[in-house]
């Protein structure tokens, strides 16, 4: 038998609230992906990972082939709650919520969930002291051990204006196999994971990264990149240092410190 877990009631149901409103219960696994996906949200915008009501983050539905749950466009990260998430299937279809969805957000994020079922988790961002790296000709560089973790699985999608089209999801996807990072030329960023804290956690080392290659070329001081064989073996050593098997739980304690409610 399916347990079942209810949205917290102990409090006034809001317009806003449309899943508490609208469903009787959900599965433990569901009530899990979206409290983890609202996690995300709330965490992003403490670190600076968000850009007022724009960009998204998704993750899919369990037990589900394509569908996912995706942020009510307009709201700000921090009001992001797991009761207030959209659930949309592969075409689009709203089958949970009201029809706020970022079209952009539906277009870049369909074309992993689609093509990719190991990519649970899609973290779309656009980060502003990451950005330039967007722009650099020759893409990002590894120069400092944090990024370790992604070398080689970087890749890398020519800009086709705003993400509004379906044609463009099919090269989102060939330009993100085999990789756990897509740099989105002039664009942004769009990092994946099984779980929700390899999504975070791959974002918040690129994006540590980014920082420390625009910090090295603005010294106007000579780099020195490393050998590829050290290189290749610090990626294999991380390799037995899953991302987020440890930082999430620890991400998830200072949210719950900081703003529980996104567990609403």
């Amino acid at each position: 038998m399916t347990t079942t877990s209810q949205p917290p009631t102990n409090r006034e149901v809001t317009a806003d609230d449309f899943t508490a409103a609208n469903a009787t219960s959900y599965s433990d696994a569901e009530w899990q992906a979206r409290v983890d996906l609202a996690a995300m949200y709330r965490l992003s915008a403490h670190f600076g990972y968000d850009d007022t009501v724009w960009n998204h983050i998704t993750m899919r539905v369990p037990g589900s082939e394509h569908n996912f749950f995706l942020n009510k466009f307009g709201l700000l990260y921090n009001e992001v709650t797991a009761s207030n998430l959209i659930k949309v299937d592969s075409e689009g279809t709203v089958l949970e919520g009201p029809a706020d969805v970022n079209t952009a957000g539906f277009v870049i994020h369909s074309a992993i969930h689609n093509d990719f079922p190991q990519h649970k988790v899609v973290f779309h961002a656009h980060v502003p002291d990451a950005l330039a790296v967007t722009a650099l000709k020759h893409g990002f560089e590894h120069i400092v051990q944090d990024t370790s973790m992604l070398y080689g699985e970087i890749g890398y999608h020519d800009w086709e204006g705003l993400s509004l089209t379906l044609e463009e999801r099919e090269r989102l996807s060939k330009n993100m196999a085999g990789n756990r990072m897509l740099v989105m030329r002039n664009h942004g960023f769009l990092a994946v994971g099984e779980t929700a804290g390899e999504a975070f956690m791959v974002m918040h080392y690129f994006v540590r990264g980014c920082r420390a290659l625009l910090a090295a070329r603005g010294s106007g001081l000579e780099i020195d990149p490393g050998r590829t064989d050290v290189w290749q073996l610090a990626k294999r050593q991380y390799d037995h240092f899953p991302l987020g098997k440890h930082e999430w739980p620890a991400l998830r304690r200072l949210m719950d410190q900081m703003d529980p409610g996104y567990r609403l």
